[in-house]
């Protein structure tokens, strides 16, 4: 029987509950001791084959299954890529299953003139190079780079600017009002790793700000809205320690894992939400100091504008034109909405403005 597309989801988020949530509320996150150190560390999953790291939703399921099977390699493939590596499947091994988001744009079924954007997810499967044989690829190596993890995360931490006060308490929060990051002492922790994994969970909060990556952050304690930016903090740090190489133990409690459990229960694809913006909090945080070589730029956008004066000309014309068409009340809203932003201040880390709770479109994972 054909898997729908709702199935789908549902299925990918249940493992992930199962993997990440269920499983540790009920053992109240007792780990082994390889588990712990595995937790969130090391490297990121990539292909096999591209060396391009998995996004999203993908990355965060093959870190969990790379977990909870101890694979050292962090390299993944498909069916087909394995055989024209030479390779083939070990016996008794199974896939894991992701998930690709194919664009489509359609014509809008109430008017024709119209398109409308869907994103249809498509699952394909792939195994870790450990679970195959014989493959053309060379031996597994943690990538080298000329920092140590904890350093890379002390320049992130300096060079984002953030207020961080760390005071002699045992309790680590962001306060939106005040802009600021109120943490332990480090003292208090039982290592570094632990420190930086719990100041790059506070900074992921600090992205959510209005002069930044602008999320709903003023969300009261136990509320749906305050679980879903947990989960992205949360998520984002993982993202952010794996790809320093900071090893990070699982410490948060059975009861504020539940939380997250009953928002994706009722809302499976809030996961991926919360995966798409814990991806542009992590490209955030490395793209903050950018010497780390962690992050890439992106393709310069072309300037689409006409290039030369007489089509400008022309455009501003045909741009007034509409404008003198529109009725009065409409006019009248676009000169009050011009003046408030023309006298409003250029930067005002104070300024809180929650974005409209409109439906976002999910980034598109490898």
């Amino acid at each position: 029987m054909k898997t729908t597309n709702r199935e789908t989801i549902k299925l990918t988020v249940n493992i992930l509950i199962r993997k990440f949530c269920e499983d540790k509320a009920a053992k109240n996150f007792s780990m082994s001791k390889k588990e712990a150190e595995d937790y969130g560390a090391n490297v990121v999953p990539v292909s096999a084959v591209t060396d391009a790291p998995y996004r999203g939703t993908n990355a965060l399921l093959l870190m969990a299954v790379r977990m909870s099977q101890g694979y050292g390699d962090n390299r993944w493939l498909t069916f087909r890529q394995v055989q024209e590596l030479g390779g083939k499947v070990k016996k008794g091994e199974h896939g894991t299953k992701c998930i690709f988001w194919k664009h489509l744009v359609e014509k809008d079924e109430k008017d024709e003139d119209k398109t409308v954007e869907r994103l249809i997810p498509c699952p394909f499967v792939v195994f870790n190079s450990e679970q195959c044989e014989n493959l053309k690829l060379k031996k597994f190596e943690t990538p080298e780079h000329e920092w140590t993890p904890l350093e890379a995360a002390e320049r992130i931490l300096d060079k984002s600017g953030a207020k961080i006060e760390e005071i002699e308490q045992n309790q680590s929060y962001y306060v939106p009002a005040l802009d600021k990051i109120v943490l332990p002492l480090r003292t208090q922790f039982k290592d570094a790793e632990g420190f930086y994994a719990t100041a790059l969970h506070e900074l992921g909060h600090w992205t959510g700000h209005s002069s930044r990556l602008n999320r709903p952050i003023l969300n009261k304690f136990g509320t749906p809205d305050y679980a879903r930016e947990e989960l992205r903090a949360e998520i984002s740090s993982m993202m952010v320690c794996s790809g320093l190489g900071i090893k990070r133990k699982a410490q948060n409690s059975a009861a504020y894992v539940n939380n997250w459990i009953e928002v994706l229960k009722k809302d499976p694809k809030e996961l991926f939400r919360a995966c798409a913006d814990a991806e542009k909090i992590k490209d955030y945080l490395f793209g903050i100091d950018k010497s780390l070589g962690l992050t890439a730029e992106p393709p310069a956008k072309k300037d689409k504008s006409p290039d030369n004066k007489e089509a400008k000309a022309a455009l501003q014309t045909s741009a007034l034109q509409t404008y003198k068409e529109l009725p009065n009340y409409q006019q009248k809203y676009i000169q009050s909405s011009m003046l408030n932003f023309l006298t409003q201040p250029l930067s005002n880390p104070y300024q809180f403005q929650k974005p409209s709770q409109k439906s976002r479109v999910i980034d598109i994972e490898r």
